[in-house]
């Protein structure tokens, strides 16, 4: 699917049983994270069922989430830390004596701890029918309002659904699961061809996401 090609109601796939969660979407277009490798693969996965996160009250169960291990995310902290005390280094013309100020210490802790926090608390997760982030959830086939916006370095999509919730997130924190992907893009895609939700270019443009048909 595409904005060059239109696509009605008849070819848009099926939407899963909101319990059994088949018939699974297809392939989503719109996909960045091609090098991806399998899920069994994926060592900066959790695959730790504990962390498994809930689904929404009365919605049917979690079928794809991804939240990235801790090993990785200490990882990316322990990173942020060496990076950002490469760069001050620099910017003092690779003077060192910053290091012996007591509070660049904290500072630069406080930063790797936000690095962290970034890869490991985002724990997106999709039922048949539903995509929660966190605590926020909305209803994939009941979309009203769909966008893509830039935040800094990065590309967010913000949903909002009939019942007035809302949720933002990454689309790359999306796209680290293929089937989570798969599953929200065909919630896209019939919240627009049948529902008529909102979108802007950007959508249409990066995600592939399908325009009304005229």
């Amino acid at each position: 699917m595409s904005e060059e090609t239109p696509v009605t109601r008849e070819q848009l796939p099926p939407r899963p049983d909101r319990w059994t969660g088949e018939p699974r979407p297809p392939r989503a277009p719109g996909f960045f994270k091609r090098d991806k490798p399998p899920k069994e693969q994926d060592s900066e996965r959790d695959r730790s069922e504990r962390r498994k996160p809930t689904p929404p009250k009365a919605q049917g169960p979690v079928l794809e989430w991804y939240r990235h291990s801790q090993r990785y995310a200490i990882g990316m902290g322990v990173a942020a830390f060496f990076v950002i005390g490469i760069l001050i280094s620099l910017r003092q013309g690779l003077d060192f004596a910053w290091l012996t100020v007591w509070w660049m210490w904290i500072f630069l802790f406080v930063a790797a701890l936000g690095m962290y926090g970034i890869f490991r608390l985002v724990d997106p997760a999709a039922g048949a029918d539903w995509l929660k982030i966190g605590r926020t959830w909305v209803l994939l086939y009941e979309l009203t309002d769909i966008k893509v916006r830039h935040r800094g370095a990065s590309m967010h999509l913000d949903l909002k659904d009939s019942g007035g919730r809302s949720v933002q997130v990454r689309v790359d924190e999306l796209q680290e699961d293929r089937d989570l992907w798969d599953l929200v893009y065909n919630g896209l895609a019939h919240s627009v061809i049948v529902n008529g939700a909102t979108t802007n270019h950007a959508a249409h443009s990066l995600l592939e996401v399908p325009e009304q048909p005229e």
